[in-house]
């Protein structure tokens, strides 16, 4: 049978249409390749949000991040940090107390910065930096070690302080000479003969008042191990304060022996008194005995006076007098031994030359001693 279009219509053999077969694997197939690219999408967004998070943990989880924490105490200048973290409580000497500790951290990174450098010691398991300024000045050392009361993701570590040491140096010292009689104070601590250095040096200038007294020696005294630069006093045999001076050349002080004391009007009279006879003795113009009254009994200084040659070649004269008396200088060595330097003008009339008088000055060094209440002179320094 044919159609108005002039083709046959296929039928089967009742007559009927044939129907094409549907291919189940093919399906199958196409299925499983959906699900499968599906689940592999799946997978790798969830690997991906996986390695993301782990790389985000792991990173959290790096010693640098505390090792920050613990350098920014320091850029926050935050001493109360470092004095409760260190290690090792800086000790102080006698002379000090802690609050130089706090003093000495607190002027040291004032002002500046800071950043922290991994040392060529630190280990993986033992992270250990330290922290410089941002000129290359090592102030601290730290460590870190494992905090085990904190428990993060995927087994990683948390990190805690464990060992922080802030390197301070207590690199004052003092070094003080003063009379043995004297107390001397480093920050109103008094020094004892542990702070002592070497023996008591005797002076030389026992040689003037030998055998009537003893001049007090010299005590050398050191103290090291101060974080700041010490306040040095001292109070002179009588329990008075007294002079300290600094020497910048020798980083070091001297006390001195004082120079004024009760008796000083008397014992200035005194010396002028001798001063005066002394010059007319050797101009010839004092008796011979004239010296006597002012020097203890049997004085080879006095001796060494009497056998002065000179005397009896001085130039013929007349009258003379005494003017501008003077005492230049004063040092009280004892109640006992005073040292003088009196200075008398011996105004002489000669027999030629000028109407005007010659003036003649002495400067007598004198050393006094006190001998049963009564001061006399026990030496005089040429």
């Amino acid at each position: 049978m044919k159609t108005s279009g002039g083709k046959a219509d296929k039928t089967n053999g009742n007559g009927k249409k044939g129907k094409s077969k549907i291919n189940f694997f093919l399906v199958f197939l196409i299925c499983w390749l959906i699900v499968i690219t599906g689940f592999i999408a799946w997978f790798l967004i969830r690997f991906n949000d996986f390695t993301a998070e782990y790389e985000a943990k792991y990173q959290d989880s790096l010693p640098y991040h505390t090792a920050e924490a613990v350098t920014q105490h320091f850029n926050d200048h935050d001493v109360d940090y470092i004095l409760d973290n260190m290690t090792s409580k800086t000790s102080v000497t006698s002379f000090e107390d802690e609050s130089v500790v706090r003093e000495y951290i607190t002027d040291l990174i004032n002002g500046k910065s800071f950043v922290y450098v991994e040392t060529d010691s630190s280990r993986e398991d033992e992270p250990e930096y330290y922290i410089k300024t941002d000129d290359d000045y090592l102030v601290a050392r730290f460590e870190l070690t494992e905090d085990k009361s904190v428990s993060l993701p995927y087994g990683f570590k948390a990190w805690e302080l464990e060992s922080l040491e802030f390197y301070t140096a207590a690199s004052f010292s003092v070094n003080i000479s003063a009379p043995e009689t004297y107390k001397v104070f480093v920050n109103g601590v008094e020094l004892t003969s542990t702070n002592q250095v070497g023996e008591i040096v005797p002076s030389e200038l026992n040689q003037y008042v030998d055998p009537y007294a003893v001049i007090p020696g010299t005590a050398n005294y050191q103290v090291k191990g101060l974080y700041k630069k010490p306040s040095v006093t001292a109070k002179d045999y009588l329990g008075n304060d007294c002079e300290c001076i600094y020497d910048l050349q020798t980083d070091s002080y001297t006390v001195k022996f004082i120079k004024d004391f009760d008796e000083y009007e008397e014992l200035s009279e005194f010396a002028i008194s001798f001063a005066s006879t002394f010059a007319n003795y050797i101009s010839q113009d004092a008796a011979n005995y004239a010296l006597d009254k002012y020097f203890p009994s049997g004085s080879q200084a006095l001796s060494y006076i009497k056998r002065n040659s000179s005397r009896e070649l001085y130039t013929k004269h007349g009258s003379v007098s005494i003017h501008n008396e003077e005492i230049k200088d004063c040092i009280v060595y004892s109640d006992d031994v005073v040292y003088m330097e009196v200075y008398v003008e011996q105004w002489m009339q000669m027999y030629w030359g000028s109407d005007e008088p010659e003036v003649l000055p002495t400067d007598a060094h004198v050393y006094f001693v006190k001998i049963n209440g009564r001061w006399l002179v026990g030496g005089i320094q040429y």
